[in-house]
């Protein structure tokens, strides 16, 4: 029951990892850390909703009965992208941090007080989507896997088919980033 859950707490760090590690060392590309966490976090995110969106589309289209139809996708899927949500918590955080780090905030303060202060600086930019996340986690998840008892993976699949604009907005930051927009 728990294997999709293993799956995804190794899948999303690790993709992370692999994507920042190779942006820091591949011959043709060196970044710098902060860009490499940066665009790391984003391409996780994008993955993620392109198999969420894909996911959901499965979902949908093999429900010919919107309450009663059941797939297999749903409760393995709903399992692994838990690790997801508590995982971008914390890349969100890495992201803050290094951008925080580069208006030249840390210059200021000793380790621990700016850890502090960028924490609440965070918290404060982010406080929505960290309740989002947390909400997901604690409140959906719980219901989706015990609640709902197998009714509605339709209306699940419609919901998790939202994420499909997640890839776009993150392409657009990535593009922000690295300075080829030029508008």
């Amino acid at each position: 029951m728990f294997h999709a859950l293993v799956a995804g707490t190794i899948v999303f760090p690790g993709l992370f990892l692999l994507s920042k590690n190779s942006l820091k060392w591949l011959p043709g590309l060196r970044w710098e850390e902060a860009d490499a966490v940066i665009v790391s976090a984003r391409l996780v995110s994008s993955v993620q909703a392109i198999m969420a969106s894909t996911v959901g589309y499965i979902i949908s289209s093999s429900c010919k009965h919107i309450i009663d139809d059941q797939h297999w996708l749903t409760s393995n899927y709903t399992q692994f992208a838990v690790p997801y949500f508590i995982y971008d918590i914390y890349a969100m955080f890495l992201c803050h941090w290094h951008r925080y780090q580069v208006k030249g905030h840390e210059s200021r303060c000793v380790e621990t007080q700016m850890l502090h202060t960028a924490t609440r600086a965070y918290l404060h930019k982010e406080l929505l989507m960290v309740i989002h996340h947390l909400f997901m986690v604690l409140v959906c998840f719980p219901v989706s896997v015990l609640w709902r008892q197998g009714k509605g993976d339709f209306f699940l699949g419609c919901m998790l088919m939202a994420e499909l604009s997640t890839p776009f907005v993150c392409l657009g930051k990535v593009l922000i980033l690295v300075s080829i927009t030029h508008y």
